[in-house]
């Protein structure tokens, strides 16, 4: 972190804006420098709150980010648009649906085209069978697995069709989450309708409650399976403050189901992050940070960067170089390095690949010939 140390002082700033005193970090910062350490991570937008904010910079730096957050907000505007689209296209054949992350998350911001896109996350009520079925009168998806089906219905958009919100290796804490998700919370996810920005259409977004949960298991999930960036932070940092800032009551649900899934301690690192590197005010946390496995999380998030991009070992792993044989022993030993702190998902991974990809996987690949 010593490298970055001033990016993050920085970053915790224009996270403030009832902050106008500017750090003094500023002064050695070098701006291209700062942008690709924003670009690893897919939080220039935040960094241009703070920018806005009276940063001197030159011409050609100005030009520079000034480019990249046109584009970014050109794309919000699309991903909203698609959002829109995708909701209708699943609501006129009978589905009801729920935006998970993304878009829903870019609502929370203080301004929603600032925040860096990724792909759309729809959860469609249906099982598996059903929505396969009905994606492939349309467009046949490329794969399909456990929890969700690729499905190419955009170009330049990736959307990925959930048939569940997320998932755990271990099937005996899957099962308690999918029992939790169907008795729970799965009505009131597809009944809390949003309105898109600039007057676009309407879409469904997780409920505070829920996202609260289900955003901590995915951060989580990509733990386990590749790594996570600082946007992914970024976007719980904001649903902390719209929790909080709405009077949200809930706090001590979420902590109870975060423990039937056994994520406390991975909560209390996520809690580290948020007061350490993002300047969380601590009457937002709703548990006790944990120093020792915040900084090994913000370990992996600086090196690897966004879904673990930057990290050598997550890069050879997704490239799929050798045989199957190879890369499947490469990404259960790089879920290894977690086998200490969450040995019960670890442990069940490998089983849960193979199941995967010889029961599921393969199943609907010979079936609609994907």
């Amino acid at each position: 972190m010593d490298g970055k140390k001033d990016y993050i002082e920085f970053l915790k700033w224009c996270l403030r804006p009832d902050v106008d005193k500017i750090p003094e970090c500023v002064k050695t910062i070098n701006w291209h420098e700062l942008k690709l350490f924003a670009k690893e991570q897919t939080i220039v937008g935040v960094y241009w709150y703070g920018i806005q904010k009276g940063i001197r910079m030159t011409d050609d730096d100005v030009l520079d980010w000034m480019s990249t957050v046109a584009a970014i907000q050109k794309r919000n505007g699309k991903m909203f648009n698609r959002c829109v689209e995708i909701t209708n296209f699943f609501k006129e054949a009978g589905f009801r649906t729920c935006i998970l992350k993304g878009q829903g998350n870019a609502l929370m911001y203080p301004d929603p085209s600032l925040r860096s896109s990724g792909d759309i996350d729809i959860w469609v009520d249906g099982s598996r069978e059903q929505v396969v079925e009905f994606m492939c009168k349309h467009k046949k998806p490329r794969e399909v697995v456990y929890h969700h089906a690729d499905f190419p219905i955009y170009d330049g958009i990736e959307v990925e069709v959930h048939f569940m919100p997320t998932y755990f290796e271990n099937p005996f804490t899957d099962a308690v989450l999918r029992k939790v998700i169907r008795e729970q919370y799965a009505e009131a996810q597809f009944a809390n309708v949003v309105n898109a920005p600039n007057n676009e259409g309407q879409f469904s977004m997780p409920t505070l409650e829920f996202n609260l949960i289900y955003q901590m298991m995915h951060l989580h999930k990509h733990l386990r399976v590749e790594g996570i960036g600082l946007r992914h932070l970024v976007d719980y940092y904001y649903l902390l403050k719209t929790a909080y800032n709405n009077g949200f009551e809930g706090f001590e649900t979420v902590r109870t189901n975060l423990k039937k899934f056994h994520l406390t301690k991975f909560a209390r690192a996520v809690m580290y992050i948020m007061q350490e590197v993002l300047g969380m005010e601590k009457k937002y946390l709703f548990l006790e940070p944990d120093a020792a496995e915040g900084r090994f999380l913000l370990d992996i998030i600086l090196k690897g960067g966004n879904f673990g991009k930057y990290d050598a070992r997550v890069q050879e792993i997704h490239e799929e170089r050798g045989s199957h044989i190879s890369n499947f022993l490469n990404r259960e030993c790089y879920r290894m390095r977690l086998f200490w702190r969450y040995p019960s998902e670890v442990i069940w991974a490998p089983l849960h690949d193979l199941y995967v990809h010889f029961f599921i996987f393969r199943r609907y690949r010979r079936k609609y010939q994907l």
